[in-house]
């Protein structure tokens, strides 16, 4: 996929717990995350996507998304 296109990431995220809690009160599922985002980079391992650009090549927030966990990922057309 083309780098800096709008892309909606749907995915498995991890679930992480701190601290002390309940056994009985603790939820072990994974949550299904969608992600809209302009892709940075991409390859075989991660995908990673940033919130915003400028013209000044400057990106706003990274997030970096494992590829074991990517269920799919759809380019976005803007009107």
């Amino acid at each position: 996929m083309k780098r800096n296109r709008m892309v909606l990431v749907e995915f498995a995220d991890s679930n992480i717990g701190h601290g002390w809690e309940h056994p009985e009160a603790t939820q072990d599922g994974l949550a299904f995350v969608r992600a809209v985002g302009y892709l940075k980079s991409e390859d075989d391992e991660q995908l990673t996507l940033t919130m915003a650009l400028s013209d000044l090549g400057l990106i706003f927030e990274k997030f970096t998304i494992p590829k074991a966990s990517v269920k799919s990922v759809k380019e976005l057309r803007m009107k």
